[in-house]
């Protein structure tokens, strides 16, 4: 509080009189004379008195006092101005930190004004003085301790018999609590913001994070600005209650303090049986509650605990325990925030574990749908990459297959059921069976697709449940050195010739599967020499957006003119590595297949080296 002054006066209504503001108080004798000299030294006002008397002496009544009922400590005073005495209730002085039995008069009091504020506080005791009124003053004083506190006087100025200012009258309290609380509703305020600002901050971290990783490492961040350095989740699994993760402890600390059976007991044992936090302040308070973790919490980085039980949602009841570096009070803000943190993250945490449990079914669908072990055919080496872009149990269409055909030749597909869901994923399974059926059969590239679009056709009689498939069908006869291809919808293949540039194999695009039943395939026929490289792959990898569509192509043939003579596993992580272009993503399939030994460059006939302008036209 500052030295400033707040102070009126005004004239007394005829016939009022200090009693009116002040119940059961009378008027004021004179006090006590020849006292000692004040405890601090006397301090000079300049108040000088009227030269008037205020009344003979003997002619007042006696005094009678009684404490005011007030939430603050306050106390009645009488100030004659002609004598500079006061008469004073007791506990007045004890406001200043002076004793019950010390000198009566105004300096003293005004002693215990720190010397900086006198002036100003002089000033407005003359003005109040100058005529007669109530007043009202704000200052400070020197507490015995040397702090300083607040005060507040307010009162009446009454007169003498001759009208003149005679006699000051009031009472003094102790502001320093109503000004404590007053600096603390801002304060409060503050708290409350930062603790929403906490935990919204705490909750976006939580929502964009879809793994217990990367919400264990979301935790980590978040609440390190609660002051936790530490966190233990316990959860039920398959019947039994267990860490789920944890940081920030060892292994042999998060298995004591996370154990959830109730005897010898630990924090999470107990908030888990008594569906109530358990918030533990220091080390000695844990060893006092728990005495056989004493030894842990001696040598550990923590020295406050705080455990919130949380349920799952079956209704189980697990737990997340915080470690602390310092020991703490935890106030009722701050356990509030640590329950709601243990909340969102406990949600958050089901969130991932369904997450990864339905993306684990997903992958399982998906790897049972596609072949399995390595691709194997006589005369050619295959290697084959399938990477879903897709989460939960979104489940993508992209498949492949290598299929061994009479007379050494070897069948290629690769194909895209459009959509990502199970109906989409099982109707990439039964195509690819169809396919490989009618390869089986001895049919040509054409004819397959012919089949398998009739067939895919005939399933599409809903409008609005109908699925369509791009599919790229090559046979390669390693023997004579040429490979036969059609393409329904798909993006084409590249071929790479020892010694010789990439080259995009974009002739005969016919349409989409499952489109028009009486849609006609082409075959069409290219040489491929032996040591050739053939890349069939989905759009996930192929296609690109944006202006420089052909820039994300431009590379991939660079990474493949590289790798000519480059194992084909490397490569074709290689592949998978290169930047993405695609504005959303998709699923990737690839097929990489050589042929026999390296030989001279060829060029496939009619084909031309991949760039943009031959691939416009």
């Amino acid at each position: 509080m500052s030295a400033g002054i707040i102070w009126s006066a005004g004239p007394a209504s005829p016939g009022n009189s200090a009693g009116s503001d002040f119940p059961e108080s009378r008027s004021f004798p004179a006090g006590p004379a020849g006292v000692a000299g004040p405890r601090s030294p006397a301090v000079s006002t300049g108040l000088a008195a009227p030269d008037h008397p205020w009344a003979e002496p003997g002619s007042r009544p006696a005094v009678v006092f009684r404490r005011c009922v007030t939430n603050v400590t306050a106390g009645i005073f009488s100030w004659d101005m002609n004598t500079n005495e006061v008469v004073r209730e007791q506990g007045t002085y004890e406001l200043y930190g002076l004793p019950e039995d010390g000198p009566a008069t105004m300096e003293t009091l005004l002693s215990r004004v720190p010397e900086e504020d006198q002036a100003d506080v002089i000033a407005a005791m003359r003005q109040m003085m100058s005529s007669c009124g109530t007043y009202e003053i704000k200052y400070r004083v020197l507490a015995l301790d040397g702090s300083l506190r607040p005060m507040e006087a307010r009162g009446r100025v009454l007169p003498g018999p001759d009208g003149r200012p005679a006699r000051m009258t009031g009472f003094v309290m102790d502001t320093t609590s109503l000004w404590a609380s007053s600096e603390a509703d801002p304060l409060r305020l503050h708290e409350g913001a930062e603790r929403t600002a906490l935990t919204q901050k705490f909750s976006a971290a939580l929502a964009s994070a879809v793994t217990v990783d990367a919400i264990t490492a979301a935790a980590r961040a978040g609440l390190a600005a609660y002051g936790a350095n530490g966190l233990i989740i316990v959860t039920e699994h398959e019947g039994l209650q267990a860490p789920l993760t944890f940081y920030g402890f060892d292994a042999a600390a998060a298995r004591l303090l996370g154990d959830p059976a109730p005897s010898p007991g630990s924090p999470v044992a107990h908030a888990i049986a008594g569906e109530t936090p358990v918030f533990v302040c220091s080390a000695t308070d844990l060893a006092h509650r728990y005495p056989h973790l004493a030894a842990m919490a001696a040598g550990s980085a923590h020295q406050a605990w705080a455990a919130v039980p949380v349920p799952d949602t079956r209704g189980r009841l697990g737990a997340c325990l915080m470690g602390f570096a310092r020991p703490r009070e935890f106030g009722t803000g701050e356990r509030g925030m640590l329950v709601a943190a243990s909340g969102l993250l406990a949600q958050s945490l089901q969130r991932a574990r369904m997450y990864e449990s339905e993306h684990a079914l997903a992958r399982d669908l998906q790897r049972g749908l596609l072949p399995r072990g390595p691709l194997q055919a006589p005369g050619m080496t295959i290697a084959a990459r399938y990477q879903p872009v897709t989460s939960g149990l979104e489940i993508g269409g992209d498949f492949y297959d290598a299929i061994e055909l009479t007379g050494g030749r070897v069948a290629l597909v690769i194909g895209d059921v459009q959509g990502h869901n199970p109906i989409a994923a099982s109707m990439m399974g039964r195509l690819r069976m169809v396919v490989h059926a009618y390869a089986r059969e001895g049919h040509g590239p054409a004819e397959v697709m012919t089949r398998a679009n009739q067939w895919l056709v005939e399933l599409n009689t809903d409008p609005d449940l109908a699925l369509f498939a791009s599919c790229c069908f090559v046979v390669i006869d390693p023997a004579a050195g040429e490979l036969e291809m059609c393409r329904a919808g798909h993006p084409a293949p590249v071929l790479v010739s020892p010694g010789a540039a990439p080259v995009l194999l974009d002739q005969g695009d016919d349409l989409l599967l499952g489109v028009e039943r009486a849609e006609r395939y082409s075959t069409v026929k290219l040489s491929m020499p032996s040591g050739a490289t053939l890349l069939l792959a989905t759009d996930g990898l192929l296609d690109a957006d944006g202006a420089d569509s052909d820039g994300h192509l431009r590379t991939l043939l660079g990474v493949l003119a590289d790798g000519a003579g480059e194992d084909l596993e490397t490569l074709a992580d290689r592949l998978l590595a290169s930047p993405r272009r695609t504005q959303h993503g998709d699923d990737i399939a690839l097929m990489i297949a050589r042929a026999g030994r390296a030989g001279r460059a060829a060029r496939p006939a009619g084909c031309e080296p991949y760039s943009s302008s031959s691939r416009d036209r």
